[in-house]
């Protein structure tokens, strides 16, 4: 791991006065990209944080009642970005961890890094939304959801130039009170056949940060397919993601 770019990244980042007396701020950061380089993002969840970082009781720690790790991203965040916006950074490998997400990116200018973020030509359809539960507000949740999923996606996935591989994205939402999991499908639209699934849960409210944060996890999953399809080279030689159809 010495060897890695994103690695040592790291190292510059813990080794700055910004992050040198904050101990705190410096532990999730290394847990996290150590997650991340180990291969071990889908790990990388508030629970595991709560107990590995912040060192919470397994046996009542409760992320719906104790925020301390959506607090402490938070200021990992704004940590990150008063150290970017120092100088002598310029060029150099950022570490970014998106809005309503865990995992950490690494970007050098406008190309992310190497088995990092993935860049392609292809074609997304978004298919309607499917509700698989009849809870109260079912319905005008999973609405919420395609918009801010709509939204999200056409950000990842602008339409720059025609793509040769099509696809369609498939959700299915299951709800039940407090808890959402969403069971996302890739169907290559050429042959029908599945060719990616993965589920995501969340917790909470059935209400529009729940919607935001879902949305988000999705949008990840994709990310994270599309990087893990592609060779490096094809990786760096581009910030292109591919383009998005919405549902009619």
């Amino acid at each position: 791991m010495a060897g890695d770019q994103r690695w040592q990244a790291v190292q510059h980042v813990l080794t700055s006065s910004t992050f040198a007396k904050a101990p705190r701020m410096s532990a999730l950061l290394s847990f996290l990209m150590l997650r991340k380089l180990s291969g071990m993002e889908d790990t990388i969840t508030e629970y595991a944080i709560g107990i590995e970082v912040f060192r919470r009781d397994a046996r009542d720690y409760d992320t719906t009642i104790d925020p301390v790790v959506r607090v402490q991203m938070g200021r990992l965040r704004e940590r990150l970005a008063q150290y970017y916006a120092g100088p002598g950074v310029a060029g150099t490998p950022r570490i970014a961890i998106p809005p309503g997400s865990y995992v950490p990116v690494v970007t050098v200018g406008e190309c992310r890094v190497a088995g990092d973020v993935a860049a392609t030509a292809a074609h997304l359809r978004l298919a309607p939304l499917r509700t698989l539960a009849q809870v109260g507000g079912a319905e005008v949740f999973v609405s919420g959801l395609e918009e801010e999923l709509a939204l999200r996606l056409f950000q990842r996935f602008p339409p720059r130039r025609a793509a040769p591989a099509e696809y369609r994205v498939e959700v299915s939402v299951r709800l039940e009170p407090g808890h959402a999991r969403a069971s996302i499908r890739l169907i290559d639209a050429g042959t029908e056949a599945l060719v990616w699934l993965r589920q995501r849960d969340r917790r909470g409210a059935l209400d529009m940060q729940l919607q935001e944060a879902l949305a988000a996890d999705i949008c990840d999953e994709l990310r994270d397919y599309f990087t893990a399809a592609l060779p490096a080279s094809d990786v760096m030689s581009s910030s292109f993601f591919g383009e998005l159809e919405l549902p009619s």
